[in-house]
């Protein structure tokens, strides 16, 4: 349900991974299963999984630790709040390599890697600011609540984890056919190949950070602060002395780079902190987008902002002498009530996807799913304006960041 990437890992024959696997099997580090996650799994099962894990993951290791250092702290500090396992903090390295802006060929979206119904359903909400599914805190929260209630249904964290990625229903029917237990391995889980993958992946990331093989970097440490506005976002990070970028690794659940008149909280490094809270003031954009309406000629609009039609021209390079309605322009701030905010340039702008139509789609919600409109699904897949979708047709989709 949550995650649906095709993860292929051939069987372990070369003479590398038998090298591979002798190593983890005589290594003096074996971990004992103290982790609640490996609690009542088979020895053998572990040994498995951690040499899956390490094959499928010691390349992207690098990445991930990288990734993990702006978000990992107050993923921790909510698994504690929630009384949760702390080696539960290896999950979004399956699910999205701990790439908040991760997005699924399903709609899945984020570190815990949500579906938008899933999301909503525990308490997740967004707006055209803020993206609660890229939100550290508020994805977490609901990822860590939803698999702490997969673990008492099931009373055993393989099977939740299972559940996690192909649904409760379905995990409880295969049971009701084929009942299963720890002490029956891991091979032996009644689910789908992909699935087992998956849950030896999440068992063997456990064991192998346990072992300290593999190990995460200390998380950098946050403050939340209250932005004033109007912010330049951007602007507020050079006058602060932080690298480009960063403030959008630290809050991936930003919509957009400025805010002009609404309130919005973001975390900064402890570092950086009083920099920033003594920069707010100055870090007023100097620049905003301006969408033209009806009846816009660049005329109008240069005169509305103080400068000529030359400047105007020459701060959008990409215009012609004929504009469109709902054509962004960049112009100087002046004119805040009919101005729009940049987005957060960590958003990917498009991404093209294969999506396969489900029963009940229409071409509004995988529109909505995918953050985009059926118009332009209907035009880039050449269907005719009122044109039918069947589930199992497949769809070629251009994908941004949706706030849904």
């Amino acid at each position: 349900m949550l995650q649906e990437r095709q993860q292929a890992a051939a069987a372990v024959t070369s003479e590398d991974d038998l090298h591979m696997s002798n190593t983890l099997q005589n290594s003096d580090e074996q971990p004992a299963a103290t982790d609640p996650l490996l609690a009542g799994l088979l020895p053998e099962d572990i040994a498995r999984a951690r040499q899956l894990a390490m094959k499928n993951y010691r390349r992207s290791w690098e990445t991930i630790s990288e990734r993990s250092r702006f978000v990992r702290r107050r993923m921790l500090d909510t698994l504690i709040r929630l009384g949760a396992p702390l080696s539960l903090d290896v999950i979004p390295a399956v699910e999205s390599t701990y790439n908040p802006y991760a997005i699924s060929h399903s709609g899945a979206l984020g570190l815990w890697q949500l579906m938008p119904r899933t999301a909503h359903g525990l308490g997740v909400r967004s707006d055209n600011k803020i993206n609660g599914r890229r939100s550290i805190e508020a994805s977490t929260e609901a990822a860590v609540s939803y698999l702490l209630q997969l673990h008492q249904r099931f009373d055993s964290w393989p099977l939740a984890f299972a559940a996690y990625n192909l649904g409760p229903n379905y995990v409880g029917k295969r049971l009701a056919k084929q009942p299963w237990s720890a002490a029956d391995g891991l091979d032996a889980m009644p689910v789908p190949s992909a699935a087992r993958l998956y849950v030896q992946h999440i068992i063997g990331l456990a064991a192998l950070t346990q072992a300290h093989e593999f190990v995460f970097p200390e998380p950098v440490k946050t403050r939340p602060l209250e932005l004033s506005t109007p912010v330049d976002i951007h602007r507020l990070a050079k006058l602060s002395h932080m690298s480009e970028n960063d403030i959008f690794r630290y809050n991936p659940c930003l919509n957009k780079a400025q805010y002009l008149k609404k309130t919005v909280t973001i975390h900064v490094a402890e570092a950086h902190y009083q920099q920033v809270l003594e920069q707010m003031s100055l870090a007023g954009p100097q620049f905003v987008l301006r969408t033209v309406r009806k009846g816009d000629t660049l005329w109008g609009i240069a005169r509305e902002h103080h400068i000529s039609v030359a400047m105007l021209k020459e701060l959008n390079p990409h215009i012609g002498k004929m504009i469109h309605i709902g054509l962004h322009l960049k112009v100087p701030v002046g004119n805040l009530a009919h101005a729009s905010a940049h987005a957060n340039p960590l958003l990917p702008s498009h991404q093209r996807l294969r999506y396969t139509v489900r029963r009940g789609d229409s071409l509004w919600r995988i529109a909505r799913r995918f953050g985009t409109t059926s118009k332009a699904i209907s035009r880039y897949n050449g269907l005719p304006r009122n044109g039918t979708i069947r589930a199992g047709d497949t769809l070629w989709v251009k994908a941004s960041m949706s706030p849904s």
